[in-house]
């Protein structure tokens, strides 16, 4: 593994790059978007703009330390505005296996963002040495599963009772995996 940590990429209509101070407005937005809320466990319901500051001058930026951290937003060129974001949420290196998630904003979703994005981080990944890079959805979540499989990851099957919602009960989740 040839670890270069959460380094800028660029793609046709994106810039993928660390989430900086100037993105806690539009990461507050983003995760208080109820689209994106009801498939996030663990981001409180009314997400405020000090929590945004706190996380990103706190853990991310400790976290953006290390070479093996990957977690981008993702920046539409033309607005210049925070979208979404995309990170490695599980990694093992042993096995080279990278676990990806992603939310975008309501506002984006349907231009093909989140695929955009998400091409341009399996490519990373794999140069990096991960040789699969899976990723899972609530089997609610089409768009996310749509996007899975517009990037080459095929369905590998559905998981019972895999992941949890805001509320705590449980939900089955649909995994996808590409390798290299």
């Amino acid at each position: 593994m040839k670890h270069l940590g959460t380094k800028r990429i660029e793609t046709e209509r994106l810039i993928l790059r660390k989430v900086a101070l100037k993105d806690a407005q539009p990461l507050c937005d983003l995760l208080n978007d109820k689209d994106v809320q009801d498939y996030l466990a663990g981001i409180p319901a009314n997400y405020t703009c000090k929590m945004a500051v706190d996380y990103i001058t706190g853990k991310l930026a400790e976290s953006y330390k290390s070479k093996k951290f990957y977690d981008w937003g993702i920046i539409e060129k033309a607005t210049n505005k925070l979208v979404g974001r995309i990170c490695v949420y599980r990694q093992d290196d042993d096995r080279r296996m990278a676990d990806l998630v992603w939310y975008m904003s309501s506002d984006v979703r349907g231009k093909g963002f989140a695929t955009e994005a998400a091409k341009a981080v399996v490519k990373t990944l794999q140069e990096v040495g991960f040789e699969r890079i899976e990723a899972f959805a609530n089997v609610e979540n089409i768009a996310s599963q749509r996007v899975m499989e517009k990037i080459g990851m095929e369905y590998e099957g559905t998981l019972k009772k895999y992941d949890c919602r805001r509320d705590g009960s449980l939900y089955d989740a649909k995994m996808y995996a590409i390798t290299k």
